[in-house]
Order: C-alpha cells, then sequence, then structure tokens
C-alpha cells in the first residue's frame, strides 16, 4: 500500500487551545479563563441570591446558577484572552475569507431592504392611521433585517 501522508505543517503544531500573551512570556488560555470564568460564575449567583432569585435553599441555587453559567463564562472569558494566531487550524487573515465577503454583501444589501420596507410600512401606517405598539414594530423591523441578511448570504453563497 502506498499511502500519501503529508507532514504536518506549522499550523498543525500550533496548541488546540490557544496562547495568550502575558508580558514577554506566552501562556495557556485556559490558564486565565477557567478561573475567571469561576469569578464570573461565581458572582453571578451571588447576584441571583442576593436578590432572592435563589429559591428556598440559596445554596443549592447557587451551585445550580455555577453549574449552568460556569461553562459559558469559561468560554467567554477564553474568547477574550485568547491569542488568535496562535490557534490550531485559524485562518490567518478571516476578515478577508469568501464567507465574510459575503456576509458584507448580504448585510449592507439587507439595509437597503430594511429601509425600503420600514419606510413604506411607516407610510401605510401614517395614512391608514393604524396604530401598532412599538414592541411589534420593532420586533418587525428586527425580523426583517436578520430575514433579509439571511435570504442574501444564502444568495451569495449560490453564487459562489
Amino acid at each position: 500500500m502506498n499511502e500519501n501522508r503529508s507532514t504536518p505543517s506549522a499550523v498543525d503544531k500550533r496548541p488546540r487551545w490557544g496562547r495568550m500573551r502575558f508580558g514577554d512570556r506566552r501562556l495557556s488560555a485556559l490558564w486565565i479563563a477557567i478561573p475567571a470564568g469561576a469569578l464570573v460564575s461565581s458572582a453571578l449567583a451571588a447576584v441571583v441570591v442576593a436578590t432572592g432569585g435563589g429559591g428556598p435553599q440559596p445554596v443549592v441555587g447557587a451551585a445550580v446558577i455555577v453549574a449552568l453559567t460556569l461553562g459559558p463564562c469559561i468560554g467567554f472569558a477564553w474568547v477574550a484572552v485568547v491569542d488568535r494566531s496562535t490557534l490550531r487550524g485559524a485562518a490567518e487573515q478571516p476578515e478577508q475569507s469568501v464567507e465574510s465577503r459575503w456576509f458584507e454583501r448580504a448585510t449592507s444589501g439587507a439595509l437597503t431592504d430594511t429601509l425600503l420596507i420600514v419606510g413604506l410600512g411607516t407610510a401605510t401606517l401614517a395614512f391608514t392611521r393604524v396604530e401598532v405598539p412599538t414592541l411589534i414594530a420593532l420586533s418587525a423591523v428586527l425580523m426583517i433585517a436578520m430575514g433579509s441578511v439571511a435570504v442574501r448570504y444564502l444568495a451569495e453563497q449560490r453564487r459562489g
């Protein structure tokens, strides 16, 4: 059997979880992310328990809150401290990727769509004197914008 094995590139030698710069040294990003996430998660639990949201057994309530928020808090802390260039498989310049160009075109077109639809909708409501609650109107604007971006992004993706 003749297998074609490629040699590992420099990208493959980078650590899976990335590193952060700390002065002149580079430390694993998890060394900061885990304690920071645990601290933020504990603070959230303390705030919830202090405001009476911990239930009849505050210690159990705090433990549940910490258990539910620990993972996301560690994740957010990791994203905040990791040096992107140290991640295995990370694109060197993600802002120049095909997907980012698709997204840029989709969002710029969606702005035009949103302005047009909201302008026509506002004019229609003004002439018909129909009153719409603010929450519904703002939700509609948000849904129009999000829907337009999604449709335009998929269209850009199909075009290639």
